[in-house]
């Protein structure tokens, strides 16, 4: 940031004109500039997690991705505490998502088909909404960096770059004045490989409920829905063994651990691990549902590494480097249930 620039410069200038106890002080100044910069952005950034969940907007946005450029008109609100989102495509195939709490309603008009889904919401900007600024300090390095003209409106600069190869950096323009980033970048080794930005934005103070219609009329349409049953812990028990995880990058934990069921036989788990900014999922499924998945694979930022364990195939998907897809994936092991050790206990001799 050009404050703690200035800063260190002019305790720089300083130290010469000083005795020599001074000179001992300067670089303390400049720790507490630097440090005092650091917690600002963090704050910032904690202010831009929250605005891309509360705040009340609607725009055009482009996303960059692997030599694509995809444009999407958008209108976003939180109405008596529900989350809503609305996306039409612009450009290639047809396409609109409507999102409402957990439910997101996906329309492909060229195909007169209507996907109908629930999960936790995911907006946009859904991956600032889960960064954790708390757990930020110690992989990566996260400094303002002045401001900046965009979309029309003044924005601050939040740069995090990564303390190691694990994990990707990320350069932000965080609206003044509602904190919502209109644009942002992931960058890994100096490579620029996703952007997405605004280029024109509005922030009235409501929208109307026709603003999360379908524009198509999906009458005749066929409609697919896709709703994962959440069995209970016991039931998880019986239809999938615990799966452990050893070794993992740096600074990622597990975050969530559960089990869903696909079919009447059949059921996955998934296990979300986190470092506070970026997330990576984990799904075991028995192998044999879909083509099976080995090694490594990418789409723009996401890279996916499957592998196979026995009768499960595993994969793991996240905004990562293809080395911590790989590292989670090649090191989840299966554990042994402790049902079952008290179930074998109960039947064997003399028990």
């Amino acid at each position: 940031m050009t404050r703690a620039l200035t800063a260190f410069l002019v305790v720089s200038c300083l130290a010469g004109a000083l005795p020599a106890p001074a000179m001992a002080d300067a670089p303390d100044s400049a720790d507490k500039a630097n440090e005092k910069d650091k917690t600002d952005a963090v704050a910032l950034l904690g202010r831009a997690a929250d605005a891309v969940r509360r705040v009340t907007y609607r725009g055009t946005i482009v996303y960059l991705r692997s030599g694509d450029v995809d444009t999407l008109q958008v209108v976003h609100r939180m109405h008596d505490g529900v989350e809503q989102e609305r996306l039409v495509s612009q450009s290639g195939e047809a396409r609109e998502v409507i999102r409402k709490g957990d439910e997101v309603t996906s329309i492909l008009p060229e195909h007169k088909v209507v996907l109908v889904s629930e999960h936790p919401p995911k907006t946009l900007l859904g991956s600032v909404a889960h960064f954790s600024p708390a757990q930020l300090k110690k992989y990566y390095d996260v400094s303002t960096d002045g401001t900046v003209r965009f979309a029309g409106r003044e924005c601050r600069i939040i740069s995090i770059k990564p303390e190691d190869g694990f994990r990707y950096g990320y350069r932000m323009f965080v609206d003044s004045k509602t904190d919502l980033p209109l644009k942002l970048a992931l960058r890994y080794q100096g490579n620029r490989l996703e952007q997405l930005m605004f280029t024109d934005v509005a922030f009235p103070k409501s929208v109307s409920d026709d603003d999360f219609l379908p524009s198509y009329d999906v009458r005749g349409y066929k409609i697919i829905r896709h709703q994962s049953v959440h069995v209970s812990q016991k039931q998880a028990e019986k239809s999938a063994s615990p799966w452990e995880a050893k070794d993992l990058p740096p600074g990622f934990h597990l975050a969530e651990d559960g089990v869903r069921q696909l079919t009447a036989d059949a059921s996955v788990r998934q296990m979300l691990f986190t470092d506070g900014v970026a997330t990576v999922s984990a799904f075991i499924a028995p192998s044999g549902l879909r083509p099976p998945l080995k090694g490594a694979t990418r789409m723009g930022a996401v890279n996916a590494y499957g592998n196979i364990v026995g009768n499960s195939q595993i994969t793991v998907v996240g905004e990562v480097p293809s080395i911590t897809a790989k590292r989670i994936a090649e090191n989840l092991i299966q554990a042994k249930s402790s049902q079952l050790s008290d179930d074998n206990k109960d039947s064997a001799p003399g028990g």
